[in-house]
């Protein structure tokens, strides 16, 4: 990879790579969740590609946009952050899905329309619709299969998490309204007992860096950390000043 160091991209490429609407694997510290994500922005999440994001992570898909958004859109915290018990304090929002014909009415062009909302076609309409300057709150219904996650002001600077991470890609590559989605990248595991088909798998798992790394090399999917993405945007913008 051309990059920074021996295993990582340059934060400037992974910046122009997202704003091409390619995926990005991003990887928080080890000391943290020591996890990597698929990243792609909700703009650019097609079907298929949302298919490939369900088959090659847990499945669960977020979607990280600033608090803003997330009000502007009617997108309550799923509990009060007073009683929020995530470790790394997560800002979950209520589910969604987008409403049946939503997709036509904002004319996002070839979509069809929403059913159950957990297909990947479903899916990615409704992180579509989240992305959509023209969307509205009308335009979801709650609960749904797709979770919005709020991003601390300040992105990175503040809160070195994924969901931070997400967001600071779309602002940066000049994706508005700034929305992304992520997924934690899994070990799918293997059968115990080849042959005996038996419905189990051993030794899955979170993908750590080198799993991560060789799954971004097979399918030439740049790689990051949050890091150096930090870094990039605080030689590039300063540190963050809290507004008054």
């Amino acid at each position: 990879m051309n990059g920074t160091t021996d295993h990582f991209d340059s934060i400037p490429s992974c910046i122009e790579a997202f704003a091409a609407g390619d995926f990005l694997i991003v990887l928080d510290s080890p000391s943290r969740e020591n996890e990597g994500d698929l990243i792609i922005s909700a703009a650019h999440l097609t079907p298929s590609k949302a298919a490939f994001m369900i088959r090659y992570t847990s499945g669960y898909l977020c979607a990280p946009m600033s608090s803003s958004r997330a009000k502007l859109l009617d997108l309550p915290p799923m509990i009060p952050m007073s009683e929020n018990a995530d470790p790394n304090r997560t800002a979950y929002c209520v589910t969604v899905d987008a409403v049946g014909e939503a997709a036509e009415e904002l004319s996002l062009g070839n979509k069809t329309g929403v059913t159950t909302g957990i297909s990947a076609n479903d899916r990615s309409v409704t992180c579509n619709i989240l992305a959509s300057g023209k969307a509205a709150a009308k335009h979801l219904r709650r609960p749904g299969h797709v979770v919005p996650l709020t991003a601390r002001d300040g992105g990175v600077r503040v809160r070195r998490g994924h969901t931070e991470a997400g967001w600071e890609f779309a602002r940066l590559a000049g994706i508005e309204p700034a929305v992304a989605v992520i997924g934690e990248m899994v070990v799918d595991g293997e059968e115990e007992n080849e042959g005996q088909r038996k419905p189990e798998l051993v030794q899955s798992g979170m993908m750590r860096m080198t799993e991560c790394l060789d799954f971004g090399k097979k399918w030439g999917i740049r790689c990051c950390t949050i890091e150096d993405l930090a870094a990039y945007v605080e030689k590039t913008e300063g540190p963050y000043q809290e507004k008054q």
